[in-house]
């Protein structure tokens, strides 16, 4: 260690104590396969069950259905400490699947006592050197969530960027090479950070070096050994997929009029010329298409570059013996990218930012997810919360909590593998030293979950139904069957996909797609085709009702019951044995945790958060339980608080007929247990 690099900050000695512990652990700094050392560090005791998928279902050993009830953690470098407790309690809560988000993005503002707040240094003016402090962090947060049963979910990007003298990748002529860092350097100067980071993820589909970095990457990633596991990234059970760009395809790119800077853009079009003529046509307007023959081939080619890049970073990924599940992105983008996944990747995945009231109208955020889910394979939320935005924030944040009891039944019922919530924090700046949240805001904040504690209040809860598969799936499924071609040119025929159908069906149905040739497309007449969905929408299952006339879900189940919504002073559809009241809205999820039904469990959980006229949190919802398992042999049922605090069980009265009026005790989330 040179004695210049020393500095008079706290932060800087503490980077620099950090380094030295892990200096031992790394044999070299650099981007090269067998980095890590672990001869000096005990591995976890075992690892992870292995899942493989079979149809819809990533399955156990048995052959089982597991799902990932998960969470997104945003450029994350914690201590050992804060690791070790952040664990732990993301297991309580029910997470069982972590997506580490944005670690190769240079975020000082989210990791400020780290180098670059990257995964890597970017300090030499390239990508390709490991920071040794961020690295051995990141071993051990995922060594400590695995140690927590959390499996994880990566990525061969995430957020990458790209250095001036990572040019020396590939070998070119002179003029190449200064042209290819002339254009990276303007590239790093840009201020419109949306343009920049778009340009980054689409670079290795159309540019050789860019391509060849995120090879490299993905390879010393998945060949890493944790030295806190012993095992490689890419050997581990641990980790149950891959992406490898991040919402994003050409086709969408193109649509929305996107333009690389003109290094890239020439050689971009050089491949579409050339592609054109293959293809018997002329070049013409690549942005303006004069007719549908151009149109048909500017999205083939489109189409051809991204799944050649797919494919390629999946061959990468088997030649270093990895099979791990593998998908090329991640966000409904068209029919046409959605086909490259239905022919070549392992699940698929979407992300979603809801409208949270979905009783507002028959159209809410599962339609749009459904957009992307394929008949045949796992479908997966990889991120999930409230809409976005300071507007839709303020106007719709009160009613955040409906989202948890909404997307655990639908999830079930529409048979989706995963749901990541989006996200339990954005760097340090939201932990304490101890891993935990700095405040209890209960407030909403989308990049900080940690923080809003009316949506911790029924984590656990609806992980539960989701986790346990409480709600039964549908019994009559709707597969949707596109036809040729895909290729659009127009962005709103883009986003809303070559067959819609009508809003409200997601809540009757489960509704996947299936491409086929064309002439074999869904008719036009099937109802969910021809019109709306009559209100209220009642599953197929009839476990699940949501009523936009009285604004309410109700969920029923043998072993869970939910509601969300207005109070109307009328009794909630389909409920058994929940009663809600005392506020004007609330949400109420209960349900059984000893795998018996709620008329006969012995250990039940609920959460509740509740409403005033003015949108203002109250100390309710009222509650009352009926037709629960009534006392024997001098058992008595007791509440006993867990959140905010976990205090003394209290005793409760049941009534010959098996009613219980829970105490209006301030409290967010019980256990009642028979004993």
């Amino acid at each position: 260690m040179h004695l210049h690099l020393i500095k008079t900050s706290i932060k800087e000695i503490k980077r620099l104590a950090d380094l030295f512990k892990v200096i031992t652990a790394l044999s070299v700094i650099s981007l090269s396969p067998g980095i890590a050392n672990a001869q000096d560090a005990a591995p976890t005791p075992k690892p992870l069950p292995v899942l493989t998928i079979k149809g819809e279902n990533y399955v156990d050993a048995k052959g089982q259905p597991v799902r990932f009830w998960g969470i997104n953690l945003v450029a994350l470098y914690p201590e050992h400490v804060q690791a070790d407790t952040l664990a732990a309690d993301l297991a309580s809560l029910q997470i069982n699947l972590v997506r580490p988000h944005h670690l190769l993005r240079p975020s000082k503002d989210w990791a400020p006592d780290m180098t670059s707040g990257a995964l890597v240094l970017y300090n030499k003016d390239t990508s390709r050197e490991f920071d040794p402090v961020a690295l051995d962090r990141f071993d051990y947060l995922m060594a400590a969530l695995r140690k927590n049963g959390i499996y994880i979910a990566l990525s061969t990007h995430f957020t990458r960027q790209f250095r001036v003298d990572d040019v020396d990748i590939l070998k070119t002529d002179d003029a190449d090479r200064r042209a290819w860092r002339d254009a990276m350097a303007d590239v790093n100067t840009m201020t419109d950070w949306r343009y920049v980071m778009d340009v980054y993820k689409l670079l290795p589909v159309i540019d050789e070096r860019a391509a060849l970095l995120s090879e490299e990457f993905i390879k010393n990633l998945l060949t890493h050994v944790n030295p806190y596991t012993g095992v490689a990234y890419g050997s581990d059970t641990q980790m149950i997929s891959l992406e490898v760009l991040n919402e994003t395809s050409l086709e969408y790119w193109i649509v929305c009029q996107g333009k690389f800077p003109d290094y890239w853009q020439a050689k971009f079009m050089e491949k579409w010329k050339a592609f054109a003529a293959a293809n018997g046509i002329e070049p013409g307007d690549f942005y303006k298409p004069a007719d549908d023959k151009a149109k048909e081939v500017r999205g083939k080619f489109l189409r051809q570059l991204d799944e050649n890049y797919f494919k390629r970073m999946k061959a990468a990924v088997r030649s270093i013996k990895c099979d791990v599940p593998m998908a090329f992105t991640n966000l409904w983008r068209g029919d046409n990218p959605l086909a490259i996944e239905a022919q070549n990747a392992d699940f698929i995945e979407n992300h979603s930012y809801m409208d949270p009231l979905i009783v507002r109208g028959k159209d809410d955020g599962f339609g749009e997810l459904t957009k992307s889910a394929i008949a045949g394979k796992p479908f997966l939320i990889g991120e999930y919360n409230q809409a976005e935005g300071e507007k839709n924030i303020k106007a719709q944040s009160a009613f955040r909590t409906m989202l948890m009891p909404a997307v655990s039944a639908y999830g079930c019922f529409q048979n989706w593998t995963a749901v990541e919530w989006f996200a339990w924090v954005h760097g340090s700046s939201s932990l304490d030293k101890n891993g935990r949240a700095v405040a209890d805001k209960r407030e909403s904040s989308i990049g900080n979950m940690i923080t809003d504690g009316m949506m911790i209040d029924h984590l656990r809860t609806a992980g539960i139904i989701f986790r346990k598969q409480l709600i039964a799936p549908s019994t009559e499924p709707i597969i949707l069957k596109v036809e040729d071609p895909y290729v659009t040119t127009n962005y709103h025929a883009l986003m809303n996909g070559r067959l819609q159908y009508q809003p409200g069906w997601q809540a009757i149905h489960a509704i996947r797609k299936e491409f086929v040739p064309a002439g074999q497309g869904s008719p036009a007449t099937e109802p969910w085709l021809s019109k709306p969905a009559d209100n209220p929408m009642i599953s197929d299952t009839k476990q699940i009702i949501k009523d936009i006339d009285r604004k309410q879900l109700t969920v029923a189940a043998p072993q869970a019951e939910a509601f969300s919504g207005y109070l109307d002073g009328k009794e909630p559809a389909g409920l058994k044995h929940l009663a809600v009241g005392g506020c004007n809205f609330a949400t109420v999820i209960m349900v059984a945790n000893d795998d018996k039904n709620l008329s006969d469990s012995e250990h039940l959980i609920i959460s509740r958060t509740g409403l005033d006229k003015d949108n203002k949190e109250v100390s309710g919802p009222e509650i009352k339980l009926s037709g629960l398992k009534k006392a024997v042999d001098g058992k008595k049922w007791y509440l006993e608080p867990t959140r905010p605090s976990k205090t003394a069980a209290l005793p409760l009265a049941l009534t010959p007929d098996g009613t219980l009026t829970l105490p209006s005790a301030e409290w967010h989330e019980c256990e009642l247990r028979l004993r």
